[in-house]
């Protein structure tokens, strides 16, 4: 048998490494596996299809109320007011459009899809990693992902699970 020299250091952090790879949580999901950031990606979609929105610049309106209150503002129209409400009312949607083009915005329609990043051995790096950098994600979650007929990855989790006397989860 051959053996690796490795620092105290290095010997610690595998060990700790091999002690989280076999006592976390698999989620019934057998090995060779790794843990990604799940987040949501805005997707452009044809008209018809997924949320449609209205784009100025850097302003998106979706709702009815952002809407209405993006005309009531271009129109100078108090929101308090039951005749400009009553206005705002008799506009059909061609109308709202009409006057959404007229101050400058342009209808979209996208979709959200799930859109994955990185990869960690350990459900425990990927949350910690989250909780450091939330701020760069959109909505993100820990996901574990199987990595399907990949041997590379079977075999180096199955070193380190075996460094603690562990096993692949099968």
């Amino acid at each position: 048998m051959k053996t690796i020299d490795v620092t105290d250091e290095m010997y610690e952090f595998l060990m700790n490494l091999s002690k989280e790879l076999n006592t976390q949580d698999h989620r019934c999901t057998a090995m060779p596996y790794f843990f990604q950031i799940q987040t949501k990606k805005e997707v452009l979609s044809v008209e018809g299809c997924g949320v449609e929105a209205w784009v100025l610049d850097d302003l998106t309106i979706e709702t009815d109320e952002e809407i209405m209150l993006t005309i009531f503002e271009h129109k100078n129209w108090d929101i308090e007011s039951n005749v400009d409400n009553d206005k705002y009312n008799k506009f059909d949607s061609w109308d709202i459009e009409e006057l959404l083009e007229e101050i400058g915005y342009r209808k979209i329609n996208y979709e959200l899809t799930d859109e994955y990043q990185n990869a960690f051995l350990t459900e425990k790096a990927c949350r910690k990693h989250i909780e450091a950098n939330h701020y760069h994600y959109s909505d993100p979650k820990d996901y574990l992902q199987h990595a399907f007929r990949n041997p590379e990855l079977e075999k180096v989790l199955e070193f380190l699970c075996s460094l603690s006397g562990g096993s692949l989860h099968r």
